[in-house]
């Protein structure tokens, strides 16, 4: 069939008008050879609809007209990976708009435009990413290159490339919302799951506000947010994309796995004082240290953690040098992660965190951190150690 279809498209053109309309594809797609498989397919589309030809001294706008849809389909599902990086909504597929409708130029001059301002949208928002950010990106969604290419070119393997895609991802959506939201904000649309949602969790903070939750099972993501603690757009109370939450819908069952994994994790560091990482395998120190003093480029990530820190704002940090995984937790969520805060959690379900304090005990320096019952009179107390981050005991009581 599409034989006979092909030696009739022969005699409905003109070499000419080939000729032309392949300069035209090669033009937007910037690829001679897939212009060659467009121009085919151009000519196909006008012999099936040689009826909407309706004015024949508007032939050449016509032809041109399903060159240039036929051309923007394929750039679409070419870029449409990327589209949803950024929740761009995905135009309306030209096979879907009345290709008969006249093929109207200024319709197709308008789509065409559209295009090319998110392209130029993106390609400022790439600028703004770091240099290792963007070459992956790059790489994976632009030039459509494999993944074990990219990796092999990189010296990462495969979980460790995925990663950075991933947060490469976020980084350019956070671009894309905050520096340059105005811009993208025509463009832009509220994606089902990429919007924070009410979770049944409260916030173990200040225990005023039911936590707002971001989960993606397939990729074990978890963002949490309170409205209180982290009101601002790019803030966040938690941040969590490991291998122990995937498959795990729910999120009472999520921060439960969150709890465990951090406990086993952040401990396991702190008593041997390095930890593997948990995507590349690479060996890398566990720290105590300012939040000023981490990595710049942990500084980048998509939403910056903040909590409740009061007057003590050391963390605890892992951070690989090869894949650029990172983990951070402050003292506050390293001890809600003690199997006795957790079960605190789960009898209470609104509890808060009141004012870390540093004391003296047993002859050394030790930090308070206590948990209290917003709906009971009990109160669960964690002295650690200053220095180590040792547990040193826990108590629990009335208030």
């Amino acid at each position: 069939m599409e034989t006979r279809i092909v030696e009739e498209t022969g005699h409905f053109i003109s070499a000419e008008e080939r000729s032309r309309l392949l300069q035209l594809c090669a033009s937007v797609v910037g690829n001679k050879d897939v212009a060659e498989d467009l121009v085919q397919e151009t000519l196909l589309e006008a012999w099936r609809h040689a009826d909407a030809l309706r004015d024949p001294g508007r032939r050449t706008q016509w032809l041109n007209g399903i060159a240039r849809n036929v051309c923007l389909r394929w750039l679409r599902k070419r870029g449409k990976d990327m589209a949803r990086l950024v929740w761009l909504p995905e135009p309306q597929d030209a096979e879907q708009t009345e290709l008969e409708s006249k093929l109207a130029d200024d319709v197709d001059i308008e789509v065409e435009l559209e295009r090319k301002e998110l392209v130029s949208l993106l390609d400022r928002a790439l600028s703004l990413l770091p240099e290792e950010t963007r070459l992956v990106l790059v790489k994976r969604y632009v030039d459509e290159s494999p993944l074990a290419e990219i990796a092999s070119q990189l010296g990462l393997n495969a979980n460790a490339l995925a990663m950075r895609l991933h947060r490469g991802k976020l980084a350019l959506r956070r671009v894309l919302t905050t520096e340059m939201q105005q811009e993208i904000e025509p463009y832009a649309v509220s994606a089902a799951g990429l919007a924070w949602e009410v979770t049944p969790l409260w916030c173990p903070a200040c225990g005023n506000n039911r936590l707002l939750g971001i989960r993606d099972p397939e990729q074990g993501e978890l963002l949490l947010k309170c409205p209180q603690c982290s009101p601002g757009a790019d803030e966040a109370v938690s941040t969590n994309q490991i291998s122990a939450l995937k498959g795990i819908k729910s999120y009472k069952p999520l921060y439960a796995r969150h709890g465990t994994w951090c406990h086993r994790y952040y401990y396991t560091a702190l008593d041997k004082g390095s930890v593997e990482c948990e995507d590349c395998g690479t060996v890398q120190p566990v720290t105590i240290c300012h939040i000023d003093e981490l990595p710049e480029w942990m500084l980048r990530y998509p939403y910056n953690l903040k909590c409740r820190w009061e007057g003590h704002n050391c963390v605890v940090n892992t951070a690989c040098p090869v894949c650029q995984m990172a983990c951070t937790t402050s003292l506050e969520g390293l001890t809600m992660s003690l199997p006795a805060a957790r079960q605190f959690y789960r009898e209470h379900q609104r509890i808060r965190t009141l004012p870390t304090q540093e004391v003296e005990t047993e002859g050394r320096r030790a930090l308070v951190v206590r948990f209290e019952s917003v709906t009971a009179n009990e109160l669960l107390t964690v002295v650690t150690d200053y220095t180590t981050y040792k547990t040193l005991r826990i108590e629990r009581g009335s208030r």
